[in-house]
Formats: structure tokens, C-alpha cells, sequence
């Protein structure tokens, strides 16, 4: 277990100073990874010791900040792996008990600093809701090539309320690289594709050839150069495996995450291909991301009936097993 420093710039209108944070790692013989407590418990590293490849997506112009409870996540370092809970679009809850309350864009977690804490199976985080009454906790350990994270959410309020998490890894990519979904899935939610190339929100695309309007077919599983300035957000449900994987062919690596698909029933899926926030500013991206609940907007999720419930006092866990493989994802071939 290891705790050092990093610098934070903070500051604004050409004020510049800088905070330091402090990194808490795990390691061992096959990976390394760390998380930003001050900043929404974010695990900004995970990196193959065998390999040394930093798995997950930093802009190099884009420093960690301190971000404002309902501040805009595009405008912060959009980095790492942060947890989005109760949505992850901003949006009002229509619920019974908290109607008319604002839920923030990507939640609340990411930009709450959490309490931590070592012990010997690993780190653990916590910290409380600010738009629901909830706390939420993480742990995480590591078993040789695999990072195990825990969570448990709570209801510390009078009444029930729905939610949706959501894993938010943003991970490093090549034009190389490939998606890997679990094999039973051909059909994919459309929540927003620029242009709407693959369609408007609430259509659907196939995986993992699609029809774009412009008769185009292509192959989402594949990454294309940052140049095809294209970022689409899409979902698959209700699948019987609950795995993915984003597959390296030049280093022969892929990092796989699995999960039960009973208690994380929902998968999104970012594919930024440079078009996102916009082509002059493209990020170069992939983001898999294990959800309990969808589309990105808690209203939304609610009106579907596709998100969780939680009673007061009630307590909800699942976990997370993100695998560092040597070669293509075992799972392809099912």
C-alpha cells in the first residue's frame, strides 16, 4: 500500500496555485492502482506492471481541480474511473418523496472528497449523498492480475428512492483496439450519437455492424483513427454474461471487466472517436461501463421502471472485477 503526492492546479482567471493530493495505491507483481480521495475517490492509474500500460484516459491540458457540488463534469479533468450515482445525466427527480430535486450531471460522487482508509484485504472508501440520502461505500483489493472493487449502497433516509450507478472508466485506446461485448449481444440502445449518425435517442442500432443514416456500415467493435470525429453512447441489457473487454492487439493485452449481470443489469457503452465534446476538441476514448440502471438520465430510468429502488434503511451491493489479461479477452469466443 502506497501514499504519495500529486499536484492539483486550482485557481481560476489566470490565478493559478496548486493543491496537493494524495494518491493512495495498491500494487503487486501484475498491476498498480491509485485513487484520488479528494476527487470523488477517482482511480486515476491502473497500469500492467508486466507491460507498463497505463489502461486508463488523461488528457495531458487538463488538470485535476476541485469541482463544486452540480458543477458541469465536462468542465474538469473528464478523466480515470469515476463512479456516477444517483444518474448520470443531469436531470429532476420525478420520485415519490423527492420530487422536484435536481440530480447533478454525473452524479454526485465524483466531485465529493471521500473518507478512506487502509486495512489488510486493501483500501476502503465512503462517503454520503448530497441530492438523496444515501452513503456509499467501496473497497477494493487485488488478487494476482484482477482489481476487485466492492460496493454497498444505503438508504440512510425516512423514504425510498431510485437510483442508478454507474462504473465511469474512461480508458486509454489506440486506433487498433477492440470492443468486446458478451456474445449474446446484437442490439444496442442508441442514447446519443453525434450527428445521429446511428440514430436518435431511444432507436437502436445493431452490434457490431451498424447502418449509419448515411448508408455507411460499420464496425463499432473496431476503433478508428481519433480523425473519424465520431463519439456515440449506447447500452446493452439483459444479457446472460456480464462481461466486456477492450482488447490491445499491438501489446497483446486486453483489460476485461466482469460482473453479475442480476445485480448489474445494464451495460453503456462510449465509443469518442474524437468527436466528442466536439471535433476541433476530440477526446480519443473508449468508456465500458457497468450499470444498474439506463438510459443516462435517472427521470428517464424511472419512467422505464429500468433502475433500482431502494427502502429506507435498505442496503444494495455488488461488485466489480477489472482483469488485466495477456492476450485477446478470454470470453470472446462465447
Amino acid at each position: 500500500m502506497l501514499f504519495g503526492n500529486c499536484q492539483m492546479s486550482a485557481g481560476k482567471s489566470g490565478i493559478s496555485s496548486k493543491i496537493v493530493l494524495t494518491p493512495v495505491q495498491l500494487a503487486n507483481n501484475y498491476i498498480v492502482v491509485s485513487f484520488l480521495p479528494e476527487l470523488g475517490a477517482k482511480m486515476n492509474s491502473l497500469k500492467s506492471v508486466r507491460s507498463g500500460r497505463e489502461f486508463l484516459y488523461r488528457l495531458p491540458d487538463r488538470p485535476y481541480r476541485r469541482a463544486a457540488y452540480g458543477a458541469s463534469f465536462a468542465a474538469y479533468d473528464t478523466s480515470g474511473f469515476d463512479e456516477c450515482c444517483p444518474t448520470i445525466a443531469e436531470c429532476i427527480y420525478t420520485g415519490h418523496g423527492f420530487a422536484g430535486r435536481k440530480m447533478p450531471d454525473h452524479g454526485d460522487l465524483w466531485s465529493s472528497s471521500w473518507d478512506y482508509w487502509a486495512g489488510d484485504r486493501g483500501l476502503f472508501f465512503e462517503t454520503q449523498g448530497k441530492s438523496l440520502p444515501y452513503r456509499f461505500r467501496k473497497s477494493v483489493r487485488l488478487e494476482d492480475n484482477v482489481a476487485i472493487l466492492a460496493y454497498e449502497i444505503e438508504n440512510t433516509g425516512s423514504g425510498e428512492f431510485a437510483f442508478l450507478w454507474s462504473a465511469h472508466p474512461l480508458l486509454a485506446v489506440e486506433a487498433s483496439c477492440r470492443i468486446v461485448l458478451p456474445g449474446e449481444v446484437s442490439r444496442l440502445f442508441v442514447e446519443w450519437s453525434r450527428g445521429e449518425r446511428l440514430g436518435k435517442f431511444g432507436d437502436s442500432c445493431d452490434w457490431p455492424i451498424a447502418s449509419c443514416k448515411d448508408g455507411e456500415r460499420v464496425d463499432l467493435s473496431r476503433l478508428r483513427p481519433a480523425s473519424a470525429a465520431t463519439a456515440d453512447k449506447l447500452f446493452a441489457s439483459r444479457f446472460q454474461h456480464g462481461e466486456c473487454a477492450l482488447c490491445y492487439p499491438q501489446t497483446n493485452e486486453a483489460i476485461a471487466f466482469h460482473f453479475n449481470p442480476h445485480d448489474v443489469p445494464y451495460l453503456g457503452i462510449w465509443i469518442s472517436q474524437g468527436g466528442w465534446p466536439s471535433p476541433e476538441r476530440g477526446h480519443f476514448t473508449v468508456g465500458l461501463e457497468p450499470c444498474t440502471g439506463y438510459p443516462d438520465s435517472l427521470r428517464e430510468a424511472i419512467h422505464r421502471g429500468s433502475c433500482d429502488v431502494l427502502r429506507p434503511k435498505q442496503k444494495k451491493k455488488w461488485a466489480l472485477r477489472i482483469e488485466i489479461q495477456s492476450g485477446d479477452a478470454s470470453f470472446a469466443a462465447r
